[in-house]
């Protein structure tokens, strides 16, 4: 378990970043004012795709990189 999490830590990160992302987002809503202008935390929902992107990518990236040698035989 600890050697998973060692190898997928980057994109466990990005995972969360994006969670993080999407919970920030539903937990500020969005309103519309007295002006009748929407406002929400718009910047989020483009962080969201881009970390679950990221998270994604580096996860593919780790999965097909070769195992490094321990030095043990």
């Amino acid at each position: 378990m600890l050697r998973t999490l060692k190898r997928y830590w980057l994109s466990s990160l990005f995972l969360l970043l994006a969670v993080v992302c999407a919970v920030s987002y539903i937990s500020i809503g969005s309103y519309v004012d007295e002006e009748g202008v929407l406002r929400e935390p718009f910047g989020f929902i483009p962080l969201f795709w881009l970390f679950l992107l990221l998270s994604g990518l580096s996860f593919l990236a780790t999965l097909i990189k070769k195992p490094e040698k321990t030095g043990h035989q």
